[in-house]
Order: structure tokens, then C-alpha cells, then sequence
């Protein structure tokens, strides 16, 4: 009876295992095209900024994928880190992370998506520091086009920017300024973006990195003041005659600020730093952005001789 079975089973074998065989592929084929899900273990690379330092080690997170099957299959190298950066500018000791489905990056040509992470919030524990708001002082030289000056001097946005660093590091920083930058050939309205000089920050932080540096130029215009009164810097001068006693005042720059001085917007000092000296250089006191030329540049500077007024 036994031989019977036998023979019934291997009768037409080659059909039946051709049967068999069609059936497995058949059976992979439909479990490929399925939907599954399947979790991938992931470490949290925590990057933080220059000076600061993690006080305890981020968890691991559990990265759910979905997708059908042979594309789950094409996930056999997998990203082993999900890496996270902590801002420039937190100062606080304790940063709290949301992470979502598209902070992991998934190899190219996968038809996959990220359906879940665990866990998708989580507190990174950090060392302290401190912030402050410091002012930007450009260091930028203008130079515009022949018959052309600056007006209205340079505009900065943010004219305020924010270091974070240790108190210690931060106690010398008042202020921060852009690279050294020279634009030429400028002509009307102009904008540039300018990057912070951070080389004397250290270790602190600076949040933004750059500022839009902006103005505009104007053609030229030139005005002569006649007569102006040669002063002390506190007003008449005591015990000296100066010989010429007033001046002129040639000023350029743009119209609309040329045409709106008027004589009370110039001084004219004498530079008297040697009372025996016979002549004193003269310094003009004007709005800035102006080029001044005086004329005479210097005068004679004489002693009053007592009972004289």
C-alpha cells in the first residue's frame, strides 16, 4: 500500500512541481505588492553649537516605515543617525525637539514613507550661557560713481544682532561689526548683503551671520558760505586776534543735504595749541557726509595787547 502512495505521488512529477514552484512565486509576488510597516532603529546625533556641551545622551529613536514589500526590502542599508541641530542662539539649558517624518532622510529610489517616530518629543539637555543684543557698526567704504556722493549716510538691517556665549565671553562684546568692504562705482540706490566679522566673537554664537547694508547716492552739489566767523569751539576767542578773522566754506555733497544747510550749520574752530605759535589750523564742524574745503586753511593767530578790547 505504501508503494501504492508513492507511486500516486510521484506520478507527474515534473507538473506537480512546476505547480508548486509557480505557486511560491505567485505567493512572494502578491506579499511584495502588500502594504507592511516595519520599525528601523535610529541613534539621535544631537549637534551643538561651538562652546556647548550635551550633559546627558540623547535616546534612541524608532523610525516605522511603510511601504509594499520589495521596497521595504531595498531598506537593507538603512541611516543608522538622525541628526538634530541646536540653534546658534539658545541659551536656555534645556532644548525641546519635535521630530517629524521629514527630518529623516531615506535612501534615494525608495518608494517608502515614514509613518511614525518614537519618541517624537523629547527634551536635549544642555550647559548654560547667556545672550545679549549688541549693535552692528559697518565697516564699509563708498565709493560712487564720478559726480556722485553718498547721501543720507548707510542704512543697516538688523542695525541689532544677538551673541550667545559664556557670561565670560560675552562681558567684552559692545558691539560687532561687518567685514571690511569696499563697494565702487556706486550709482543711486544701492543693497548688499554683508557678513558679520566673527573672527573676534570666539566661541560665541551670532544670530544673524550677515545684514543688508543699503543707501543711496546722489549727483553732486556744491555751495560756498561766505563770511563765516572763525570761533574757539566755545565761542568767541579770549585774548587773541585772528587775522582774517572769517572764512569761506566750500561744501559738496548731495543736493537735498547741501541745500538744506544754513550758516549756523558750520563752525569754524581755531586750532590753538600753542599759544605762541603764529598761525592755527582751522577745523570745520559740519553734518557728516559732507566734503569740506575752507579757505583760508589756516590764520594768524595775534595776542591782544592789554587795556585793548
Amino acid at each position: 500500500m505504501s508503494t501504492d502512495l508513492l507511486a500516486r505521488l510521484t506520478r507527474n512529477w515534473p507538473i506537480k512541481l512546476a505547480a508548486l514552484l509557480l505557486s511560491a512565486t505567485l505567493y512572494v509576488a502578491v506579499a511584495a505588492q502588500e502594504q507592511i510597516t516595519q520599525a528601523f532603529p535610529v541613534t539621535l546625533a544631537v549637534v551643538v553649537p561651538p562652546g556647548r556641551t550635551l550633559l546627558q545622551a540623547p535616546p534612541q529613536v524608532s523610525v516605522v516605515v511603510r511601504g509594499r514589500g520589495r521596497e521595504i526590502l531595498k531598506l537593507r542599508v538603512f541611516p543608522t543617525a538622525l541628526a538634530v541641530r541646536v540653534p546658534d542662539t539658545l541659551t536656555a539649558p534645556v532644548w525641546h525637539v519635535i521630530l517629524r517624518p521629514g527630518d529623516v532622510d531615506l535612501p534615494k529610489g525608495a518608494d517608502v514613507e515614514v509613518s511614525d517616530l518614537t519618541p517624537r518629543e523629547l527634551d536635549i539637555r544642555l550647559d548654560s550661557v547667556v545672550g545679549k543684543n549688541v549693535p552692528v557698526v559697518p565697516r564699509v567704504t563708498v565709493l560712487p560713481e564720478s559726480g556722485q556722493a553718498l547721501e543720507g549716510g548707510l542704512q543697516l538691517t538688523p542695525a541689532v544682532v544677538r551673541v550667545v556665549g559664556s557670561e565670560q565671553a560675552l562681558a567684552r562684546i559692545e558691539s560687532v561689526t561687518t567685514v571690511p568692504t569696499e563697494l565702487s562705482g556706486v550709482h543711486g540706490a544701492f543693497q548688499r548683503s554683508l557678513p558679520i566679522d566673527t573672527e573676534p566673537l570666539g566661541l560665541a554664537r551670532i544670530a544673524p551671520r550677515s545684514v543688508q547694508v543699503s543707501g543711496t547716492t546722489t549727483t553732486i552739489f556744491e555751495r560756498t558760505f561766505e563770511a563765516i566767523r572763525v570761533e574757539s569751539g566755545a565761542g568767541a576767542l579770549a585774548g587773541f586776534t585772528l587775522l582774517p578773522a572769517h572764512v569761506a566754506v566750500t561744501v559738496r555733497g548731495g543736493e537735498a543735504q547741501v541745500q538744506g544747510l544754513s550758516r549756523d550749520s558750520i563752525k569754524v574752530i581755531a586750532l590753538i595749541t600753542n599759544p605762541s605759535a603764529a598761525f592755527a589750523q582751522l577745523r570745520v564742524l559740519a553734518p557728516r557726509g559732507l566734503t569740506i574745503r575752507v579757505s583760508p586753511d589756516s590764520v594768524e593767530v595775534r595776542r591782544k595787547e592789554k587795556g585793548r578790547g
